[in-house]
């Protein structure tokens, strides 16, 4: 399976184009070593059998909905498993094949897919791309979608991030600037806004992630702007992520040290009338931006 390298003095990126994966993410500790810091596969033929979506490409809708959903007044029954359907369900984004467009000298790297009208459910075709761009101090990924009918349409990526590879994610500090988060009932968001105060879900101020499982919607406090971060005192390493969507999805997984940062719209919108709207029109285009910012810094 054929890798995609973008590369600059202080960051390397590898990609491959089943499911626009972002396979790897080098960037230099405070020593100058060179660390990985996307907790991927070994191989890029590891991900065809993958259940954890690894560093993929999330849509046509990312996050849980709720069977059946309504789009323009109607209710249309999509692809589910025990009336949840979860990143698409098995015709999501994240399992099919992409065309790369790959421009080395720039830097930058384009997916794209043509999504069949009636996939997982949903009405109209879509044509998507992504866009990874690697910046002097960071990595941006574009997300732009056209759709040939309305359509909801609330992309991200599925990279699991660590700052420090050899010791437990529970060991580095992450911030989240979130005053809320969505309430949920087996995970699916009910539309209410719950307070972070005097819960374990207030990373307001940076604090070690400790023994805290992660799997919420955090509501963020200003679009376009810096909303989150994770650091590794070991390494010295810092990312900061920035949006311009209206939250961010934080989750641990159970069974290996990472952090996922799922930058997109309310899970569950189509069903939820107070939710910022998901859908696309006809023709209209779909966008979303995010970047990863990469620093160093020593304490004390």
């Amino acid at each position: 399976m054929k890798t995609f390298i973008l590369e600059n003095d202080s960051i390397k990126a590898v990609c491959i184009a089943y499911g626009a994966i972002l396979h790897q993410l080098w960037v230099k500790d405070i020593h100058g070593v060179p660390t990985n810091v996307i907790m991927g596969l070994a191989t890029p033929e590891e991900y065809l059998t993958d259940k954890w979506a690894r560093g993929a490409v999330i849509g046509r809708f990312a996050g849980r909905l709720v069977n059946p959903i309504q789009v323009g007044g109607q209710s249309i029954t999509i692809e589910n498993e025990n009336g949840v359907m979860l990143h698409s369900g098995k015709s999501g984004w994240h399992l099919k094949n992409w065309t790369p467009k790959y421009t080395r000298e720039q830097n930058t790297i384009t997916f794209e897919y043509d999504c069949p009208e009636g996939s997982s459910g949903f009405p109209g075709s879509v044509h998507a791309h992504v866009t990874y761009t690697l910046k002097t101090n960071g990595l941006e990924i574009q997300y732009q979608a056209k759709p040939s009918a309305t359509t909801p349409i609330n992309m991200t990526n599925h990279a699991y991030f660590s700052m420090n590879p050899n010791t437990p994610i529970g060991k580095q500090k992450l911030f989240i600037h979130a005053d809320h988060y969505l309430e949920l009932q087996n995970l699916v968001p009910t539309g209410r806004k719950l307070d972070v105060g005097l819960t374990p879900l207030d990373f307001r101020n940076e604090k070690n992630i400790d023994n805290t499982p992660l799997d919420d919607y955090f509501v963020i406090k200003k679009m376009n702007h810096f909303i989150s971060s994770i650091y590794s005192p070991d390494t010295g390493i810092q990312m900061k992520v920035y949006t311009d969507q209206p939250g961010v999805v934080v989750f641990t997984p159970p069974h290996f040290d990472a952090i996922c940062f799922e930058t997109q719209k309310f899970s569950n919108s189509p069903n939820i009338p107070d939710f910022p709207s998901t859908l696309v029109e006809a023709n209209q285009e779909y966008n979303h931006s995010s970047f990863f910012e990469f620093s160093l810094r020593i304490e004390g």
